[in-house]
Formats: C-alpha cells, sequence, structure tokens
C-alpha cells in the first residue's frame, strides 16, 4: 500500500467507541469552555494584555479537544457525524464570535483595502506608496489604520486581485474582507477532514486546525491573508489524491493561485510533480503569468513592490538559517550589503538541495506528500526574514495529518516528536506578542522558548529516525544472511 494511502498505525490500537452521549458531552463542554473564553476576551477587548492572557487560556480547551480526539476512536454512524458537527460547529462559532473585532495586534489587513483602493484609482500598489501625495483625498481612516506607509504593496496579485473584489463588492469595509477569510478558512476545515477521511484516518483530527487559536484569532480577528494560502494548499493535496479526468490540470491551477497569495507554495510542485508531468507544469506557470501580467502593465513592469527590501531585512524574529548565517558573515566594519547577499546565497543553497532531497524521496515513495509539505514549509521558515505568529498555522493542517504517539510498544517514534516539536510550535509562537518579546528588546528569550526547542525536539527526532532505520536495516541484513545460510 502506497505511503500516502496507509492509515495511521496507532489507530487500530485505540478502544472501540463507547458510550457516545458521553462523548458528545464531553466534546460539548469543551465547545462551551471554549466559546465562553472567547466570549470573555471580547468583553475584554481592546485591552491588550487581558485579551493576550484569554488568548492564551484558550489553548486549554484546545488541547483537551485535541487529546480528546487522538485518544479515542472515531464512533460510527450518526455518531460520527454528531461529533464531526460538534467540531465544525465550533470552528464557526468561534470565528463568528471574533469576526466583528477590529484587529489590533496587527494593522497589516488594513492595508489590502487600501491597496485595493489605490488599485481601482487606476494606480499599481507596487509603485505608489500610501503616503504619496497622490492619494492625499483618499486618506480617512483606512489610510489612518495603516503601516508601513511609505513603501509600496508586498502581496502578490493573487491577494491583490481578492482585496479587490472585496472592495468592489463592500467599499472600505474591512469586515466584509474578514468574512471572505472566514469562508475560506472554514472551507480549509471541511477539505481538511475530507482528506483526512481520503487517507484512511480519523476526519475529526481536523479540529487540530479548526479548534485553534492561533488560526482562529489571527484570522478571524487580524485578518491575515495567509489563510488563503492554508486553503488552497489544502485543496491543491486534495486534488492530488484524485484520480478524475483533468485533475492535475486542476492541481497546476491551483498551484498557481496559491503561488500567488504568497510565493511559498510553488514548492509544491516538488511534492506533487510525477514524470513527464507537462501539462500541470504548463497550467500552473501559465496561472502565475495571468495573475502577475495585470499588474505588470498597471506599473509598466514593475511588480516587486516591497519584497526585495522584505527580504533583505534582519528581522528580530527571522528563521533560525537568517539568525545563524548573520553570526557567521557578520564581521564589524564590513559592509551590510555584502553579509545580505552572502545570506542569499547560504539560504537559496539550502532551500535548493531540501528541494531535491524531498523530490528525489517522492519518486522513491518514501515520504508522504504531508511530511514533504510539513518539510518544506520549515525550510521556508528557517530562510525568512521574519516568521510571524500566523505564519506558523500553515503546518497545523500537515499536523492533523501526521501527529501520532511519541512511541509504540517497541520504540520511541522520531517522527512522532518531530510532529510534535512543528505543534509546540505553532502554540509558543504568540509569545512574540507578550511583553519583553513584543518590544523587539529581548529576542534571546524568544529564541530560548521557541526555536531551541524546537531545534533540540527536531534534532532527537532525527536521531532516532536514524536509529531506528539502522535497527530496520540490521534485522533485515540478518534476516537476509539467515536465508543464505539456510540455502
Amino acid at each position: 500500500m502506497p505511503r500516502e494511502t496507509r492509515p495511521l498505525p496507532e489507530t487500530d490500537s485505540l478502544p472501540p467507541a463507547q458510550h457516545p452521549w458521553r462523548r458528545v458531552s464531553a466534546l460539548s463542554l469543551l465547545l462551551l469552555i471554549s466559546s465562553g473564553l472567547y466570549i470573555t476576551s471580547i468583553a475584554l477587548f481592546p485591552q491588550t494584555q487581558s485579551f493576550l492572557i484569554v488568548w492564551l487560556l484558550c489553548f486549554i480547551p484546545y488541547g483537551a479537544a485535541c487529546a480528546f480526539v487522538l485518544l479515542t476512536k472515531q464512533p460510527v454512524g450518526r455518531w460520527r457525524w454528531i461529533e464531526l458537527g460538534l467540531i465544525f460547529a465550533g470552528a464557526l462559532i468561534f470565528r463568528a464570535m471574533l469576526l466583528p473585532l477590529q484587529p489590533n495586534l496587527s494593522h497589516d489587513s488594513w492595508r489590502y483595502v487600501w491597496d485595493a483602493r489605490v488599485t481601482l484609482h487606476g494606480y499599481s500598489p507596487y509603485v505608489y506608496t500610501p503616503e504619496n501625495r497622490l492619494f492625499n483625498s483618499l486618506h480617512d481612516f483606512i489610510y489612518d489604520n495603516s503601516r508601513y506607509r511609505n513603501t509600496p504593496t508586498l502581496y502578490p496579485p493573487g491577494a491583490e486581485g481578492l482585496y479587490l473584489l472585496s472592495y468592489l463588492l463592500a467599499p472600505s469595509n474591512l469586515f466584509f474582507l474578514k468574512a471572505i477569510f472566514m469562508v475560506f478558512d472554514l472551507t480549509t476545515c471541511g477539505a481538511l477532514a475530507w482528506l483526512l477521511a481520503r487517507r484512511g484516518r480519523d476526519p475529526r483530527r481536523a479540529i487540530i486546525y479548526a479548534w485553534c487559536p492561533l488560526s482562529i484569532v489571527e484570522f478571524a480577528i487580524q485578518g491575515h491573508v495567509d489563510v488563503i494560502t492554508i486553503t488552497l494548499m489544502v485543496l491543491a493535496v486534495l486534488c492530488a489524491t484524485s484520480t478524475f479526468r483533468g485533475s492535475r490540470l486542476l492541481l497546476g491551477f491551483i498551484i498557481g493561485l496559491a503561488t500567488l497569495t504568497k510565493i511559498y507554495p510553488i514548492f509544491l510542485l516538488v511534492v506533487v510533480m510525477r514524470r513527464k508531468d507537462w501539462a500541470l507544469l504548463a497550467v500552473c506557470t501559465l496561472t502565475i503569468i495571468g495573475g502577475y501580467l495585470p499588474y505588470y502593465i498597471l506599473g509598466h513592469g514593475n511588480i516587486y513592490g516591497y519584497f526585495a527590501s522584505y527580504a533583505n531585512q534582519q528581522g528580530g524574529n527571522a528563521g533560525i538559517l537568517q539568525l545563524v548565517t548573520w553570526q557567521i558573515f557578520h564581521v564589524p566594519h564590513l559592509d551590510f550589503a555584502y553579509v545580505v547577499l552572502r545570506q542569499h546565497y547560504a539560504e537559496a543553497i539550502f532551500a535548493g538541495l531540501m528541494a531535491l532531497l524531498v523530490f528525489l524521496l517522492r519518486l522513491l515513495k518514501d515520504i508522504s506528500m504531508e511530511a514533504a509539505i510539513m518539510l518544506l514549509t520549515g525550510a521556508v521558515f528557517a530562510i525568512s526574514s521574519h516568521v510571524f505568529p500566523w505564519y506558523a498555522a500553515a503546518l497545523l493542517p500537515w499536523i492533523a495529518m501526521m501527529v501520532g504517539p511519541l512511541w509504540t510498544r517497541k520504540r520511541v517514534r522520531g517522527a512522532g516528536l518531530a510532529v510534535a516539536a512543528a505543534w509546540y510550535f505553532t502554540s509558543i509562537t504568540i509569545i512574540s506578542y507578550f511583553p519583553p518579546f513584543s518590544t523587539t528588546v529581548n529576542w534571546q528569550s524568544y529564541y530560548d522558548y521557541v526555536y531551541y526547542v524546537v531545534l533540540i525536539g527536531l534534532a532527537v527526532a532525527l536521531i532516532i529516525g536514524f536509529w531506528n532505520e539502522f535497527r530496520r536495516f540490521h534485522r533485515l541484513t540478518l534476516e537476509g544472511l539467515r536465508d543464505a545460510t539456510k540455502h
């Protein structure tokens, strides 16, 4: 059986589903507790410190609900649909409650609305900054709430197109745009459950994404565009597992769209490409070109905007590779541009090697799509100039697909530990909002709690993985020698 379609080994070891009413009652109670916490956060809003504390508390019932799903066997018949219904109801209720709140931790979503307004007036957001005197007559609460007014936009054309569509339907209405994002977010929940079921896994695992306080707050309140990328990536994998006529062409189109919202989904080609898959590659390429073409014309060839400057930044929350290369290449009195160029060389080599490794493993069918996407997403984070909390939400669907026990009766599972480290990262990264991390003066402590813990976990997982493979190879060698001796 191919690795992608093989059920997780721990599924059959779970106890049979019993006492359905008690199970539903327990899940309903956790839903009510979470709802109560989100209602409390609304009452405290916009008191940032109090809101953050309640947000952190929301991870407690979330963790309990995830444990309930992972430690119980999925029910059959109507009880299965009742539990799934509760999970989806919670996903909808939590997001709908928080949607009316105005972003307070990040002002990025206000810039989305501003970009759409500028585009509708015939100017390219990749060329003109918000503070340009041409736009003095457009200044209002959208401009006042926007940030980085002295820089052109950073967001790719697919994202800009969605901002534009939202503005055409509801001008200057941020909450309408966030409502569109919420539809994408709920689509992710449903598509993830469908993908889990198709893989032979418990669809209730979608709760890992659906109820996660990180994705709920970052997308329902803060309104980050990453929600669209996550949806399209899940849909891409769902499409990649389909066999209907035209599925490869549709897959290329979806990957192209995802790349037009954030650049890194282009790595999906490494994961899904087959031999002679030229039609998929052509559709993906044409989709990307088609997305950039209108802005290329509008901006007279300028489609880069703020991207180059952003990539050259030395963020305090940069990926681990940038932090390491800065320590290696940075020498007093050495030209800053020279150091950054060397960093980019190292990052390109690292990303290329990771992509090549994943591509070869996929050709050998020695790694699942989910594991491949997690590896490549982690590589992207490692070379990024900034790794904001909402970026980490991109890992949640693949954590839901891969999470399993840390050990079995015979051995410790390196893969289980690696996924646990990734899950820890998605939860702990929100501490960057808390003082003193939010003041950007104490990043070392942030590294201690976030990066170093994750790196240690991944290093131990890698060692365990190599040891388990060595034991397996040694066992197979001994069995081969015994067979040879018998003959």
